[in-house]
């Protein structure tokens, strides 16, 4: 019998084998190095979304948050609102103001007129009105009705008041001029 060198013999066929076992470790290093990485940028994706939700979550907190204390101030909103008249609207309600305070305090008004300009008016766009108190009166009268007119909303300045003492003084009686004051106009 001869031998037929034609056929694998054993040391080439463990060549062959260790050269695709090799191949085959170096692919699966290969392929589980890439599937990693894209695992990782999927858990990055993911870690974004995840980031993303909480902050639409505390935005969505924050605003209504800011709702709620924009509901909670709008008693603040409108009473600031108070603070200033409509140059349309200012002389009647300034005039029912006065009346009003003036009833209060016991003064009697004899005189009102609008719009003279003076110098240090509680707005740029302010408008003033001059009113004429029946005198002599009462100094604690006419206090009670300056502060009256003070504390008013829509906001009434005094910016010019002259007191003097009658020629027959008697008691806490005091004459008085023209009262300037100042309105203040949206």
């Amino acid at each position: 019998m001869k031998n037929n060198n034609k056929g694998l013999k054993a040391a080439s066929a463990r060549n062959i084998l260790s050269f695709l076992m090799f191949v085959v470790v170096i692919g699966s290093a290969a392929g589980f190095y890439f599937g990693l990485q894209t695992i990782k940028a999927y858990a990055v994706d993911v870690s974004h979304t995840v980031a993303d939700a909480n902050a639409s979550g505390k935005n969505i907190e924050q605003l209504s948050d800011l709702k709620q204390a924009l509901a909670e101030r709008e008693a603040l909103v409108a009473k600031a609102n108070t603070l200033f008249a409509t140059p349309d609207t200012y002389q009647a309600q300034v005039l029912k103001d006065l009346q009003k305070y003036a009833n209060e305090a016991g003064v009697t008004i004899t005189n009102t007129e609008f719009d003279k300009q003076q110098a240090g008016t509680v707005a740029a766009s302010g408008h003033s009105a001059v009113v004429t108190v029946g005198s002599p009166v009462s100094y604690a009268k006419l206090m009670k009705f300056l502060n009256a007119l003070e504390g008013n909303l829509p906001k009434l300045q005094v910016t010019g008041v002259s007191i003097s003492r009658p020629a027959a003084a008697s008691g806490d009686l005091v004459t008085t001029e023209k009262i300037t004051i100042a309105v203040a106009t949206r």
